[in-house]
């Protein structure tokens, strides 16, 4: 007789069930260029804006919508943490416009109506300047190593064992 199998925590059953959506379909290409691109957008400066060119990129490049929308999702926290070194690098960086102060900005992510949209605009062009200068280049990068990283999985798991 054998012992009745342990049962799965929440969490194995999760990342099982997140490696099975990952990879449903798609090639090892296809599957870096998703993470690369649902991740860098993930984290891009614009609270409103993120699933909309998830699902614009996802539809375009013919990848799989729902691990793009998911990985947006995971990296969503990232974006809040990442907003404000984003606006404060811009300043530094692309000295153009008002500078907004740090209380404005809290105000603006919290909801206040008292934040200036004309300053809250002008810190999230910045922010999304340092975006395009700092996250699309290191996406760059990942994609061919990732790429290469999930070729050699695909390789060993399709290896016949002896």
């Amino acid at each position: 007789m054998q012992p009745s199998p342990e049962p799965k925590s929440l969490v194995a059953i999760m990342k099982s069930r997140s490696v099975a959506l990952m990879q449903s379909g798609l090639s090892p290409r296809e599957l870096s260029l998703t993470l690369c691109l649902g991740t860098a957008v993930g984290v891009m400066p614009l609270v409103w804006g993120t699933t909309v060119l998830c699902v614009a990129l996802a539809a375009k490049l013919k990848l799989n919508q729902a691990a793009m929308l998911a990985l947006n999702y995971l990296c969503y926290p990232l974006q809040l943490a990442l907003f404000l070194p984003f606006c404060r690098l811009g300043e530094f960086l692309l000295p153009l416009g008002p500078m907004v102060g740090r209380e404005v900005l809290m105000d603006a992510l919290h909801g206040g109506l008292g934040a200036s949209l004309r300053l809250v605009a002008w810190a999230t062009a910045r922010a999304l300047g340092v975006w395009f200068l700092t996250t699309v280049p290191l996406a760059l990068l990942a994609y061919p190593v990732v790429k290469r990283l999930l070729y050699r999985k695909e390789r060993r798991s399709a290896a016949p064992e002896y």
